[in-house]
């Protein structure tokens, strides 16, 4: 599928929407999408596992040929090569290819995010990890470790079959394109293999043991074919590969662990393939480029993922997450919800208003249907209707009206 050379070859290849749910009914990432993609909801996964293909089709074809243009015009690929690349199938690897192929595969990574949000609606954080988000701290945390390992596993590789570097202006330009696009090359392979091809299979099925198996099957089975390796030793060693991500995937509950692995091998096989000039020779994945050389990096790769479960079991990461449900299952639920609010707000107000004083017409505050007034006979009224408060009574130290009867008390 990608860029690939030496012995052992590197692995390149050619909104948080949750239900609330209890601590029984959690999934983890490799299930997550299941509640959603099981039963009539199976065509989802189909469509996803087919756009993704259909997006690396379309990116090596496009994106990718023009990095074969580039090394005719210039010169760098010629007509030789180009016969030889044909009868032997091994891609000679100038830097127009190698980084146009890298920036192919690399745009398959936003087509991960696009298919999950088209096809199972749920938001494009959550193929990232069961948190809905990429950890860069628990990223970080692991580089300090994996990072320098892989180097020294490079360099004890290198030792084991030396050869002379041949360090120039080519492998220069080379060895900035190995460090700034084959990162972003490994991260979208494991967004497509773990977190496209795995999640769609997985989500066909109920039971977590099952969607595992199929899911880590498919992923691993298409994972291998894209790089295109006619010699059973790689065939194995690169189906090795998808099931050791995703056991690594499933048990620190995203693809932090994977991307940092993936990338940390390939940068590294790949220094030491650019500066002794190998890598510009091509990549040989024909019968008989492989050998049981296959199974050190395969144990090696075993051993870094026990190393990562362990670390991630330690440092307590997050691995499973709530049933993810779709944007529109979001809507329904927020409707619904805002609906119960009002209603509680309403019952709210109508027992306020129950429990407030009673006032009838023409009575006063406390004064209920039939009650006496607490007036005392014989005491006239403050107000009469039409009268204004006082109005008609004579006001202390007043002058009654000339042409009044007034008798002295």
């Amino acid at each position: 599928m990608s860029n690939h050379s030496m012995t052992p070859t590197p692995t390149g290849s050619a909104p948080l929407t949750e239900q609330r749910a209890s601590g029984s009914s959690r999934l983890t990432y490799d299930h997550a999408l299941s509640p959603i993609g099981r039963g009539k909801g199976w065509w989802r996964g189909v469509l996803f596992i087919a756009f993704l293909v259909a997006g690396f089709f379309a990116t090596s074809l496009t994106i990718g040929l023009i990095g074969f243009g580039i090394s005719a015009l210039t010169g760098e690929l010629t007509e030789a090569q180009m016969t030889a690349m044909m009868e032997t199938g091994v891609v000679p690897m100038t830097p127009s290819i190698f980084v146009t192929n890298n920036l192919a595969l690399a745009a398959l990574l936003p087509l991960a995010y696009l298919g999950q949000r088209m096809l199972f609606g749920v938001r494009p954080g959550t193929i990232s990890s069961v948190t809905g988000r990429f950890r860069w701290s628990w990223f970080r945390k692991l580089a300090l470790v994996i990072v320098p390992v892989f180097a020294v596993y490079s360099a004890a590789l290198f030792l084991l079959e030396p050869a002379e570097l041949n360090i120039d202006g080519t492998a220069m330009l080379m060895l900035a394109f190995v460090l700034l696009t084959t990162p972003f090359q490994a991260a979208a392979e494991e967004y497509v293999a773990r977190g496209g091809f795995q999640r769609a299979a997985g989500s066909w099925f109920a039971g977590p043991q099952l969607s595992f198996i199929v899911g880590t099957a498919v992923s691993a089975t298409l994972f291998c074919l894209a790089h295109g390796a006619g010699d059973w030793w790689l065939i194995g060693y690169y189906f090795f590969f998808g099931v050791i991500m995703s056991v690594t995937v499933k048990y620190t509950g995203g693809l932090e662990s994977a991307v940092l692995i993936h990338a940390s091998n390939n940068v590294m096989l790949f220094i030491p393939a650019v500066l002794t000039g190998q890598l510009s020779e091509g990549i040989d994945r024909s019968a008989g480029a492989g050998g049981p050389i296959m199974l050190l990096p395969a144990a090696f790769l075993a051993v870094v993922a026990a190393f990562v479960i362990w670390r991630a079991k330690k440092e307590g990461i997050e691995t499973t997450t709530a049933p993810l449900v779709t944007a529109k299952q979001r809507r329904e639920a927020e409707a619904r919800a805002a609906y119960e609010l009002h209603a509680q707000q309403q019952a709210q107000l109508a027992q306020q208003a129950a429990q407030q004083p009673m006032q009838t017409y023409g009575g006063t505050p406390n004064q209920g249907y039939g009650q006496a007034s607490s007036q005392q006979p014989g005491q006239v009224p403050n107000q009469h209707y039409g009268q204004a408060p006082n109005q008609g009574q004579p006001q202390p130290g007043s002058t009654p009206p000339a042409g009044t009867n007034q008798r002295p008390e």
